[in-house]
């Protein structure tokens, strides 16, 4: 899902209560521009439902590798 630098990201992992904690990577995910969405597509790819994302003021936990490799180079 490729990304210009003017788009809102959501720093996001699936809530622990549902998932173990090798499945909490921390992943950027593009803000659903209508706000209606019922997933959240990550820059890698990965789907999560709303109803089990936690959402992250701040990085925490591990992040997802391939979501960091997608954020696109600053311009210059």
């Amino acid at each position: 899902m490729p990304l210009d630098h003017t788009e809102p990201v959501l720093l996001v992992r699936k809530r622990g209560d549902l998932v173990g904690e090798w499945e909490r990577s921390c992943h950027l995910a593009a803000l659903p521009e209508d706000g209606t969405r019922s997933t959240l597509i990550t820059l890698c790819g990965e789907r999560i439902e709303v109803s089990t994302a936690e959402l992250l003021p701040e990085p925490e936990g591990m992040p997802c590798v391939a979501c960091l490799l997608s954020v696109p180079p600053p311009r210059g």
